[in-house]
């Protein structure tokens, strides 16, 4: 299984990286939106994990990108929780919502289901 983490902050990234090498998945990083969606152009992924909240490129500004060329699965990562905040993130094409703060087996639960 093929993962893409897609976050400005390098201490979400490696956890992410941690998470997934304890489940034998291939994970690869990148630190904003532009970089995320070059390197989905070139690669396939299984599943992606996107912060809503980055300088560059949003969230959802690379998940409205992104959807115009791939439908691969998109978890945004969000610190957001009011309902209408959920469904205003749904709205824009992601397969789900990971809310921050989340735990190691929220994640691995996400993961397993697209393995």
């Amino acid at each position: 299984m093929k993962i893409l983490v897609i976050d400005d902050e390098p201490n979400i990234r490696l956890l992410f990286q941690e998470i997934f090498k304890m489940k034998g998945y291939d994970t690869e990083i990148a630190e904003n939106g532009k970089i995320g969606l070059e390197l989905i152009k070139s690669n396939d992924y299984d599943l992606v994990f996107l912060d809503r909240k980055m300088p560059v490129m949003s969230g959802e500004e690379t998940l409205s990108q992104l959807r115009a060329f791939s439908d691969v699965p998109v978890y945004l990562i969000s610190a957001f929780q009011t309902d209408e905040e959920i469904r205003s993130i749904k709205q824009t094409g992601a397969t789900g919502v990971l809310m921050k703060p989340f735990t190691i087996d929220e994640v691995v639960k996400i993961a397993e289901k697209f393995s």
